[in-house]
This record gives structure tokens, sequence and C-alpha cells, in this order.
């Protein structure tokens, strides 16, 4: 699988663009919820697939049923294979609850009335000419419900405020590591939910 990967990842470092907080976000076809899309050959058969679901078949194989692939950056255009896990709906669901990002939030005048497709075009816009810092951080204010990103991201991009503010905001980071230098700091054997490990 070496080099299926690495022509994957080749493949999606030509069509997305790496921002300073460590999101590598796609820059082209989306589905109608706001994932990257793509159209892939296999076996001489096109299919078209989430490119985020499709790189960790790359890394890992067909992945079990019932498996979804989760993102600890909690931003659906992102494809950063370091940002992807292998998990179940209900800890996915659970994540989402913890960090106040459940439908519900509306009562706090921060919906994103753009739904997770405006999103995901919002953010693609401002990197349509490069990487324009502000216009990211305007794109991603835009809807956070999280009261510490949207301080973060207020006062324009700053990678380490907006890094700060997303750990803040997330009680289940002190369990489940969300980005890849977190896991690397973190020698806590992580709590036993029930879930089984899939790697």
């Amino acid at each position: 699988m070496g080099r299926a990967l690495d022509r994957a990842q080749a493949y999606v470092a030509e069509r997305s663009i790496l921002v300073p907080h460590g999101c590598r976000f796609w820059l082209r076809s989306l589905t109608t919820d706001g994932y990257a899309k793509c159209v892939v050959t296999e076996a001489g058969r096109e299919r078209t697939v989430r490119v985020h679901r499709w790189l960790m078949e790359q890394l890992h194989g067909p992945l079990p049923p019932g498996t979804i692939t989760a993102h600890s950056c909690n931003e659906s255009l992102c494809v950063e294979l370091d940002h992807l896990s292998s998990a179940t709906q209900r800890t996915n669901m659970r994540q989402m609850s913890d960090q106040n990002r459940a439908a519900g939030r509306a009562h706090l005048g921060y919906a994103d009335t753009r739904g997770s497709l405006g999103r995901a075009q919002a953010i693609q816009a401002a990197l349509r000419d490069g990487l324009d810092l502000e216009a990211l951080a305007a794109a991603m204010l835009a809807g956070e419900a999280r009261p510490l990103v949207r301080q973060a991201l207020a006062g324009g991009y700053d990678a380490q405020a907006y890094l700060a503010a997303v750990r803040a905001s997330d009680p289940s980071s002190a369990f489940v590591p969300l980005f890849p230098a977190d896991a690397a700091q973190d020698n806590r054997p992580a709590p036993e939910d029930g879930q089984m490990s899939l790697f």
C-alpha cells in the first residue's frame, strides 16, 4: 500500500492547500454536505469518492463496516491525513456534542446559516488565489459556534491562537488528542469507553 498511498497523497497535494494551523483544504469538487470529493480509477473502473475516506482506505485498506473517517480538526474540507482517524458514528457524534457543534446551537446566535457546503465554499473562495490568511479567518469565523474560537478568529488569523482555542473548546481533548502533536505529548492511556480500536 505504500506506493498507492504515496500516489494518493501526491494527487491530494496538487489539489489542496496546507494552511498554517495544519489543515489541508481541498480546492476542487465538493459533496452537497461540504466534503471533498473526486473521481478515482481503480482496476479500470471509475468511482466518485469522499477524499478523506479514500485516503484512509489507501493507508489501511478497506475499512470495517460501520466505520467512518472522522476529522480531528472538525473541518469537512480538510484532507490532511494526520487529521483523519477511523471512528464509529457514535464516537463522532459524542465529540460533536462535547464541542457544542450539535444542532441546537442556533439559540446562541452563531448558527452557520451557510450550512456545511456554504462554509466549505467560503473557505475555498478565500483560498482561491492563494493563501490569504485574513480572508481565511473571515470565512472560518462566520457561523463559528465556539466562543473561544470566535474570539481567536475575530482579530484575524493567528494559527497558534486558533489551535489553542480549538483545544480549550473541546472537553474530550483531555482524553482523545485532537491533533498529532497532542498525541505525541500525551503519555496517558485513553479511557475505556467500549469502543474497539480499529488500527
